[in-house]
């Protein structure tokens, strides 16, 4: 390949690992825009359509909100700042200077809210050991997936523009503490999770992506994967509504844990499950000049993907197995079937049928059916949690236990297909 028509490629420096730009007319576009050491803010905001993030991100939706919005200035800021101090070039534009309609802006980095789950178990006096409180605290939860992304785009001058997705990692932030009733410890619960500096927070792990990344010029290319559908069965939906959970147990609650699972163990590039706006909103806002952004999202092929995963929860169980006069033993189990599908010729290559059932002891006689309504919420998250992560850790180590733990048949352990699958999950890792 002549050294005029080379790409541009984002490299993961400190893993040695190299990502290739979008092929096609992308190439095309990374020509005209990417510099070795120059990027561009890009925002923050919702993967989910704007009409539906008060019932599906409510919960860091209103923490952003509050006092004014002060969250999301303090958001803004401190991923700004990350950027500026970890990654090693320039950032052109921040937040508040516009972008050159005159100019190439380089990779554009942003960071999007995917799924949430908050949660709180009652507390009795003396039933958390040191707890000064005396029952006044309530044990929460609150799970935050996002996705790190970087874009690229070609300015719409003399013919169309073109967004291109360069990056694209989902992360999983975990939170639990014992926390006062209020909204305002709920609020500063959730933007600890953002802001933390502790290694559970969206913030550390947007740090963390940004001091990996260089650019370079490159001929490698990883493919994609992406989440494509999640149905979830009558029998599952019957068992999760009867709990009081149909809510919480969505597909974007599915997708989410697969993505971030795939790429946690494969470093994958996984494509995002909801594609909105969000980015094109903000840039809109940002140029020197009027932009129709809203045009080249339209036009936007985000159905770059190589691989695809169709999702079936097929059902579950929540039984109560044991029973004292204090206590209940509770078994809880959820079935599913991951098939993974080759894009060029839409033929299934593997299909992964997962079953993962745990039992939980728990205390008998609380009034309150919330109480037993966030348990089964807590654990049904940490059993799926578990079952996709071992799955896909077994299927990179070869760990036999693991995938025999998540319902994988011993006969079929050392079949073709599983070699197929680990093999193709490799070919979506950065670096690979």
């Amino acid at each position: 390949m002549a050294t005029a028509n080379r790409r541009r490629f984002l490299k993961l420096s400190l893993q040695a690992a190299i990502l290739g730009l979008i092929p096609s007319q992308r190439g095309v576009a990374a020509q005209t825009q990417v510099s070795d050491s120059k990027v561009v803010w890009g925002g923050s905001g919702f993967n989910v359509p704007f009409d539906e993030i008060v019932s599906r991100l409510g919960r860091v939706n209103q923490s952003l909100e509050a006092d004014n919005g002060i969250g999301w200035k303090n958001w803004i800021d401190s991923l700004y700042s990350a950027l500026t101090k970890g990654f090693k070039g320039v950032v052109e534009t921040g937040p508040d200077i516009e972008i050159e309609f005159s100019g190439d802006p380089g990779p554009i980095f942003s960071v999007g809210f995917d799924y949430e789950n908050f949660l709180r178990i009652d507390i009795e006096p003396g039933e958390v050991r040191d707890d000064p409180s005396n029952g006044a605290n309530d044990l929460a939860f609150y799970w935050l997936f996002s996705s790190i992304r970087i874009y690229t785009i070609r300015i719409p001058r003399q013919g169309s523009g073109l967004i291109s997705l360069v990056y694209s990692k989902p992360v999983r932030s975990f939170n639990r503490s014992l926390l006062r009733t209020g909204e305002r410890s709920e609020n500063a619960f959730v933007i600890e999770t953002l802001l933390s500096s502790e290694s559970f927070s969206l913030s550390t792990k947007f740090n963390q992506t940004v001091a990996k990344i260089g650019f370079e010029e490159s001929f490698f290319e990883p493919k994609h994967i992406r989440i494509r559908s999640v149905q979830i069965s009558t029998k599952a939906l019957d068992l999760f509504t009867r709990l009081g959970l149909e809510k919480v147990f969505n597909s974007n609650f599915f997708a989410s844990v697969f993505g971030v699972a795939i790429n946690q163990s494969f470093e994958a590039s996984v494509l995002p499950f909801v594609m909105t706006d969000y980015l094109g909103r903000t840039l809109a806002k940002r140029f020197d000049q009027e932009l129709d952004v809203d045009q080249i999202f339209k036009d936007m092929d985000s159905d770059i993907a190589s691989y695809y995963v169709e999702i079936d929860i097929k059902g579950g169980l929540r039984k109560i197995v044991g029973e004292t006069a204090g206590q209940q033993l509770i078994s809880r189990g959820l079935a599913m079937e991951a098939r993974f599908i080759d894009a060029a010729n839409g033929q299934e290559f593997f299909k992964a049928r997962l079953l993962k059932a745990e039992r939980r002891e728990q205390v008998l006689g609380r009034k309150n059916e919330t109480w037993y309504r966030s348990n089964d919420s807590l654990y049904f998250c940490l059993l799926v949690e578990r079952m996709v992560d071992d799955f896909f850790k077994g299927l990179k180590t070869e760990n036999f236990d693991l995938l025999a733990s998540v319902g994988i048949k011993a006969k079929d352990m050392n079949q073709e297909p599983l070699k197929r699958i680990k093999k193709v999950l490799d070919s979506c890792r950065y670096g690979a």
